[in-house]
């Protein structure tokens, strides 16, 4: 009994400081089932909370707000100080796609994806009786119905309210980030958000623009800048990064600054790192005032960005903390020369995010500079679409490893989706980089030894840039003093690829993908929505050479329609009117929808239809054969066709506003010979000149010309020779 008493007090006084001063809404807190729940050997119960009240009596329509997902009619009840309530269904509740395996365990692939566990969440508002409510402790339970699967409950709170029968005021897609919990106030700005923010084409920085930059980012040696500045020219590299201390006064300060002069002296832009939200442990001991700056959880208790603690996450909505330590910080960095902020880490609350950038655009106006923001945001797209560049992570080494190809073409295609096709984007090869584990020269894998050029290739073919990311201590070593072989050959093939790509930079800008076909997909974040089930599509298509582009639900209209002679629904569980809309107008223009799964009201518009099954079996021969036959129907022959060429990935994009046709060619398995080629460009040129083609590769000393057969728009050549990486211009 003493130590119930003690609990309740420790959580009375808990939260009493989570509620700080009065609001018009109470925070619930989540409860752990009650002993005697375990003991009585029920299951039903989904999620538990307390909230504490002050003054009922305040509240005259008091009702219990929550976000949840995962809701089917009579899927589940909440029960209120004893009294239950029926929980409304969400509309087209999402089918699962939670996945607790080792593969989302945190830092791996699919981390990010999930923190509902379903692809749209919900608010809800269930209206309370004001006689319930207590002055104090408000116990809030919610249970599952006999026989069903449950849902989720994200966050939940009590205020005033307008409904007089539960109800859902609003739902979406899940593009909230993971960096915080989700909370009610960040998804009614998620909600309400119009995109006000967006940085639009032509406010983007002339430097940073598509296929402009080679950045490195692989440590700078400052006992030999000279050998450094010599790599940047022998890479051709335009964009470094760099680290700027917060204050100006320091000896560390001066370095930077006189390195970013140097540097803009040799026409090379500069990077700052920052790593957003984030107090560490160690200057919190050094300085307990930034306590003050930390972000707490519902208990009052400081939160930690990571489950492993070392860093607290920052509270980005507190304006003292983003006026004296980031906006400031920015300040320093911008003073010092800097060309692009770099912030890692931004994936805070949506708003939080949003917020904070739209305060560094005011601050680089007032001092009359239009800098670029470069957000990690872990695709947030949101977020991403509020930078000038954005940035992948969970991009593994391309090639052919066990008999497994390994490429990244499909989270390709969702950052040239999320950058609306002309905005830059990052690749960071997390297994392409020997600096994880830091091993050293002489231990990186095959690849390595290559110089990373598939991951370079599949990079630039696919609209990214590779930064020439962390190498490791031996590594940059080598590359420093000249003294470790397999280090300068490394550094030799890099040098080679970058080269190419500065020498043929009209090949990399102002181009747009060539496709038929789209794919509506939900805005999850597009770096990691390919570990969902959706993925064996993506993937499937990829590795038949089957040009697409993604479209992300949440800006669909018929003008982003119109262009496509055919769109792919897979398994879309849930849409808006408006998005419904846009496709019933898409078909009455002559478009074909194919969908796998998906609603009914998507369902009775396509003119083909699969069992959402067939993503479990597009591993497989013949279920590929089954899809590029269904494709085949709606689109036609395909745009590209490859012959002896099994793991090979081609792109075919356009000049914009000429009859110039672009296709890349990346080999991620041995060098081959003699690849057949046939292009079908009908519906986008009516006429190629066969003589007009050519060959480029940084795999060959000079450009090939192609002996090409043509007629009309469909053209057929053979490629003697296939490397790593070869770029046929045509016309």
């Amino acid at each position: 009994m003493k130590f119930l008493t003690f609990c309740t007090t420790m959580l009375t006084a808990a939260l009493a400081a989570a509620q700080g001063p009065a609001t018009a809404w109470y925070q619930a807190v989540t409860v752990p089932p009650s002993y005697a729940y375990h003991l009585s050997g029920r299951s039903d119960r989904v999620h538990g909370y307390v909230v504490k009240v002050d003054d009922p009596a305040g509240l005259r329509t008091p009702g219990l707000i929550l976000l949840a997902s995962g809701i089917d009619a009579g899927e589940g009840t909440v029960e209120v100080n004893g009294k239950v309530y029926p929980l409304p269904a969400l509309l087209g509740a999402a089918n699962r796609q939670s996945d607790k395996s080792e593969k989302n365990a945190e830092g791996k692939e699919g981390w990010y994806s999930f923190s509902s566990g379903d692809d749209i969440i919900g608010k809800l508002v269930i209206p309370l009786e004001a006689s319930l409510l207590k002055a104090g402790l408000n116990d809030v339970t919610f249970f599952k119905a006999e026989g069903r699967d449950g849902f989720e409950v994200i966050d939940a709170r009590i205020e005033a309210v307008d409904a007089v029968a539960p109800q859902i005021v609003g739902q979406t897609y899940h593009i909230l980030a993971r960096g915080k919990p989700s909370s009610v106030g960040d998804f009614d700005y998620v909600y309400r958000y119009n995109g006000e923010k967006k940085r639009l084409e032509r406010e983007i920085p002339e430097w940073r623009r598509r296929g402009k930059v080679i950045f490195y980012r692989a440590g700078i040696d400052w006992d030999h800048l000279d050998r450094m500045f010599e790599m940047f020219r022998e890479a051709r590299v335009n964009d470094v990064a760099a680290h700027i201390p917060a204050d100006s006064t320091t000896a560390e300060y001066q370095r930077v600054k006189a390195f970013i002069e140097r540097c803009h002296a040799g026409g090379i832009r500069v990077t700052a790192f920052n790593s957003l939200g984030s107090i560490s442990y160690r200057d919190l001991l050094m300085n307990p005032g930034l306590e003050k700056w930390i972000s707490r959880d519902e208990y009052g208790t400081l939160r930690w960005r990571g489950e492993k603690g070392g860093n607290y996450a920052a509270d980005l909505q507190n304006a003292d903390y983003r006026k004296n330590a980031l906006l400031k910080h920015a300040a320093v960095q911008m003073d010092a020369g800097a060309d692009e902020l770099y912030y890692d880490w931004a994936i805070g609350g949506t708003g939080d995010v949003l917020e904070f950038f739209a305060e560094v655009r005011q601050l680089a106006k007032e001092k009359g500079i239009n800098i670029s923001i470069f957000g990690n945001c872990k695709g947030n797209i949101l977020a991403d679409e509020v930078c000038d560049e954005t940035k992948s992570e969970g991009t593994t080494e391309a090639g052919v490893w066990d008999g497994k190809w390994v490429h990244n073409v499909a989270q390709a295609r969702f950052y040239y989706a999320s950058g609306d096709g002309v905005k830059p984007y990052e690749s960071k090869y997390e297994g392409a980089d020997p600096g994880v584990p830091n091993p050293g020269a002489y231990d990186v894998r095959e690849g390595m030894k290559m110089g990373w050029r598939k991951p370079i290739a599949e990079a630039s073919a696919f609209q990214s840039h590779f930064a020439i990311a962390e190498a490791g201590d031996k590594m940059l070593d080598g590359w420093v003093h000249k003294n470790n072989a397999l280090a300068m050959e490394v550094w030799g093939q890099i040098s080679r690829y970058m080269s190419f790509l500065a020498d043929h930079q009209e090949l990399y800008t102002t181009v747009s993908c060539v496709s038929k076909l789209g794919i509506v997909a939900p805005p999850h974040i597009p770096s990691f929505e390919v570990s969902l089930t959706r993925a064996s599509l993506y993937n499937a298509l990829v590795e038949m050479n089957i040009m697409y582009d993604v479209l992300l639900l949440h800006r669909l209209t018929p003008a982003m329609l119109a262009p496509y002679k055919a769109i792919i629904i897979p398994n879309i569980t849930w849409m808006e009117e408006s998005q419904l809309a846009a496709i019933r107008t898409y078909k009455q223009g002559g478009g074909k929808v194919y969908t796998i799964g998906s609603t009914p009201e998507v369902r009775g518009a396509a003119d083909r239809y699969s069992h959402p099954e067939i993503f479990g079996r597009l591993g497989e021969e013949n279920a590929r054969t089954e899809l590029a036959r269904e494709l085949q129907q709606l689109e036609g022959d395909p745009l590209v066709t490859l012959t002896d060429a099994p793991y090979v990935a081609a792109n075919l994009v356009r000049k914009n506003g000429t009859n110039r046709f672009i296709l890349h060619l990346v080999n991620y398995d041995k060098p081959l010979r003699n690849v057949r080629v046939r292009l079908d460009l009908t519906g986008f040129s009516k006429k190629i000149d066969r003589k007009k083609i050519h060959c480029l590769s940084p795999d060959l000393e000079a450009s090939i010309p192609v002996q090409a057969t043509a007629k009309g728009s469909l053209l057929e050549f053979t490629l003697p020779s296939l490397e790593v990486y070869n770029v046929v211009v045509i016309n």
